[in-house]
């Protein structure tokens, strides 16, 4: 990693707020991200002919432009005689410029061409209020700008420096120290970092997930029915989710001295896992995309870009001799997490509390079970990071968590059902042990260009981990019970079944799905739960 200590340069108008649109851009200039949920400021400074401005107070009309376009041809008059600072030192081409709020989606752009328009002609309403002095008022000139600060030539302009500080909740009075110096990035929690700690005053947009996802489906055909097994997974999130950025580094050329990104979490995450199996086997669903979407980032469209993301994966992994069972089992817990990227400019911290979690299990009595369940629930926050056009990075936080179940039944009897009827049956379950541990755990990562960001490529860390106990219980029963008893439905044979590979089972049980309670067990959930 890059040992370069983060600059914090706080480039000012002189002592007037960011983004004045009265006071033009001669060699240093602020611009502030507009909106009351969003907070961001941007600051550059060179040489005094390197940053320039065509807004009105630096003496421009504009006459046409695109209010979206990062790049565009901006048709412009002279006013006053204010206008000339653009085409001094190195002249106009490649000098950064500020844009009028109405002109493009960017605040900042280059130059890359400026020529006389034909076309002179003026509005009445302008030309009444155009200077008479100066060499070049009323004239009327076509603008070509790009943000294609990499084909700046730096040895004609100096360096242009930038640093930049953004919030995804307001934040009152971003301002840096007035002096340019260089702050070891450890030097964060001094300053507007500090923010992040009190994220919870903030009324920030509540996050909302409850949608039931399918991780697998298969089955195998046997004699005379059907092996089957299927998995979902009820996800319910409600959190809140904050976010950070703060860069600096040099526009002209583009180079980023430094960058540090901050993501928390703040809410409550439910999975339930409901299982059913009539197989033996064992299956791994790899990690599956189940839910996408974005939030609301921090834009300073053409030079950095932070676009948050929120995303849902679930993970099975399970193994089980003749299994004839239904397993519905929570994961719930509540989570406060704060991550900043890289770690060492902040102490990442977090902590997670475990909910009220219940269980609900059955299985054919005749048959012995000895499985393992692994169901993950894995909320992931992704940062994508775009800076110049030219760098595309992301940072991941991870909240994974996992449940570990294992489950012991042996038991006698019979059942016997014809396929795709009922039938009562009398057996007899002569133990049964339930096992089950859940897990969180937090980790942070980088993807994509981020070497460009002075940050190591294998940049992965684990912020915090917690395990607990959620059941641990063992149940015998005794006598007779009758039961209805339904043959197991058959399902479409696929390569699903196959991959996942499950095969018959070796009973003589053809049922899918019978619902015995393990009084001992139910007990105590109930009485953990309340």
């Amino acid at each position: 990693m890059l040992t370069v200590p983060l600059l914090l340069i706080p480039f000012v108008c002189g002592v007037h707020a960011a983004n004045s649109l009265d006071v033009a851009c001669k060699g240093e200039c602020s611009y502030e991200i507009p909106g009351d949920m969003v907070s961001g400021t941007l600051k550059v400074s060179g040489a005094s002919n390197a940053v320039s401005d065509i807004t009105a107070a630096a003496g421009w009309t504009i006459l046409s432009c695109n209010a979206e376009a990062l790049a565009q041809d901006i048709r412009l008059a002279c006013q006053t005689a204010d206008c000339e600072h653009l085409f001094e030192g190195h002249g106009a081409i490649d000098t950064l410029i500020r844009l009028p709020r109405t002109c493009g989606a960017n605040a900042f752009a280059r130059v890359a061409d400026i020529r006389v328009d034909p076309d002179q002609t003026l509005p009445s309403e302008v030309e009444a209020t155009i200077s008479p002095t100066g060499n070049i008022t009323s004239m009327v000139f076509i603008l070509s700008v790009d943000i294609n600060f990499a084909a700046i030539d730096s040895t004609k302009t100096g360096p242009v420096r930038f640093s930049l500080e953004g919030y995804n909740f307001p934040v009152a009075n971003i301002t840096p120290s007035t002096s340019p110096t260089r702050r070891d990035a450890r030097g964060l929690k001094t300053r507007n970092w500090t923010v992040f700690n009190d994220t919870n005053s903030f009324d920030l947009p509540a996050l909302h997930i409850d949608e039931t996802f399918p991780l697998l489906e298969a089955s195998v055909d046997c004699d005379d029915f059907s092996a089957s097994i299927s998995a979902n997974l009820a996800t319910k999130v409600d959190a809140t989710v904050s976010i950070g950025l703060i860069a600096s580094g040099t526009v002209i050329p583009p180079v980023i001295d430094e960058v540090a990104v901050f993501a928390g979490i703040d809410g409550g995450i439910l999975g339930t896992l409901d299982l059913t199996s009539s197989a033996s086997g064992t299956v791994s669903t790899g990690k599956i995309s189940l839910y996408s979407v974005a939030l609301a980032g921090i834009d300073f469209p053409g030079l950095f870009t932070l676009g948050p993301t929120i995303g849902i994966y679930g993970e099975l992994d399970a193994t089980f001799d003749d299994a004839d069972f239904n397993l519905s089992v929570d994961l719930a817990y509540n989570l406060n997490t704060k991550a900043f990227f890289p770690p060492e400019t902040e102490t990442s911290s977090g902590a997670s509390t475990p909910a009220n979690s219940t269980l609900v299990f059955s299985a054919v009595p005749d048959l012995t079970l000895n499985g393992k369940v692994e169901p993950k629930l894995i909320p992931e926050l992704k940062l994508g990071l775009e800076a110049f056009g030219l760098i595309s990075a992301a940072v991941l936080l991870d909240v994974e968590g996992s449940l570990s179940a294992t489950l012991a039944i042996s038991g006698s009897g019979t059942a016997d059902a014809g396929h795709g009827t009922a039938a009562v049956a009398s057996d007899q379950i002569d133990n049964a042990c339930v096992d089950i541990g859940a897990a969180v755990s937090v980790n942070l990562a980088a993807e994509g260009s981020i070497g460009l960001l002075g940050i190591a490529d294998s940049a992965a860390y684990t912020i915090w981990a917690d395990t607990w106990e959620l059941y641990n219980k063992c149940a015998e029963a005794e006598g007779s019970t009758k039961r209805d008893v339904e043959a197991a439905a058959a399902l479409v044979l696929s390569g699903i079944a196959r991959r996942a590979g499950i095969t018959c089972p070796t009973t003589s049980s053809t049922v899918a799905s019978i619902e015995k309670i393990i009084d001992e067990i139910i007990s105590d959930i109930k009485s953990s739960s309340s």
